[in-house]
């Protein structure tokens, strides 16, 4: 069985990993810039409380794309 996942954008071999962020990473369709979060955005990982939780993920070194799934 061949465990190894292949990047979508350029079809290196990406590597498996954890992203994590003592903030929350937040999505938005618009690529406007904003001052401040007023809950406008979608929340895909939260704040850290106390402990930084990592997430499961996969990047490419070539193109740089991470790929993860969250929530």
């Amino acid at each position: 069985m061949n465990d190894n996942v292949i990047c979508p954008e350029c079809s290196n071999e990406l590597k498996q990993g954890y992203i994590f962020s003592p903030r929350r990473i937040c999505w938005s369709e618009s690529a406007d810039s904003i001052f401040a979060d007023f809950g406008s955005e979608e929340v895909l990982i939260n704040d850290a409380f106390l402990k930084i939780s990592k997430t499961p993920a996969f990047r490419c070194e070539k193109c740089n794309l991470v790929i993860f799934k969250h929530k």
